[in-house]
């Protein structure tokens, strides 16, 4: 999720960063016959990717903030654990780049062109909420397992369904669900600390239906 989030906002920032250095720098458009500060509609262009970018960090800002607060009600799940200390060290790594990422790039734009302000002011929000998102969830961080899916909720939200589930089997270090019509979905496996796996397993094997749901690959976990 979060790296398709992230996929996108860069496919809508390169022609955000293209019109504020048009804009910003006043660039003769020969085409249009016109400037690039007096590009007709440039305010309802950079509106409308303000409004892309915050439709697509909201939505990722609400879908980690709900997985959280899910799997932090234990009580919920038949399994239940902490992220790796491997992974939250990576998260933290990888979230703090990416906030600052978003935060130098938001600047840029607004330095670029103040007409911009609206995507510099979605950026820093992002940022801002990848800090705070960090320092609540960094304790909270863990994996859930319940009668009816397995959730990961921490950088990445990973929710994998039993309904359909037809083979779950182990392949460096990644393990794969596959489901009816070909569909294929993969779960980290350094999510789960080595100590609890065992456990992870046995409470695996018990909420799957074995008569349709073939198990492979995982006896290294078995202990």
């Amino acid at each position: 999720m979060n790296r398709l989030t992230n996929s996108f906002l860069l496919v809508i920032f390169f022609p955000t960063l293209a019109l504020s250095i048009f804009v910003g720098f006043d660039f003769p458009l020969e085409f249009l016959r016109t400037t690039g500060s007096n590009i007709p509609f440039k305010s309802y262009a950079f509106g409308l990717f303000a409004i892309l970018m915050a439709v697509l960090t909201v939505n990722r800002s609400i879908r980690r903030w709900v997985a959280l607060f899910t799997v932090s009600q234990t009580d919920r799940f038949v399994f239940h654990t902490k992220v790796s200390g491997e992974r939250k060290l990576r998260i933290t790594v990888y979230t703090l780049l990416e906030a600052g990422i978003l935060a130098a790039v938001g600047a840029a734009l607004y330095v670029l062109s103040s007409d911009a302000v609206l995507c510099a002011c979605v950026l820093l929000f992002s940022a801002l909420d990848n800090l705070i998102f960090l320092w609540v969830g960094l304790p909270r961080f863990g994996v859930g397992l319940s009668k009816k899916a397995i959730i990961v909720a921490d950088r990445e939200v990973v929710v994998l369904y039993f309904s359909g589930l037809r083979k779950v089997s182990l392949s460096q270090q990644t393990l794969f669900f596959d489901y009816m019509q070909s569909l294929q979905l993969t779960f980290p496996v350094d999510c789960i600390p080595e100590n609890d796996r065992n456990d992870f397993l046995h409470n695996l094997e018990a909420v799957t239906d074995k008569d349709r749901v073939f198990i492979q690959n995982l006896g290294e976990w078995k202990m």
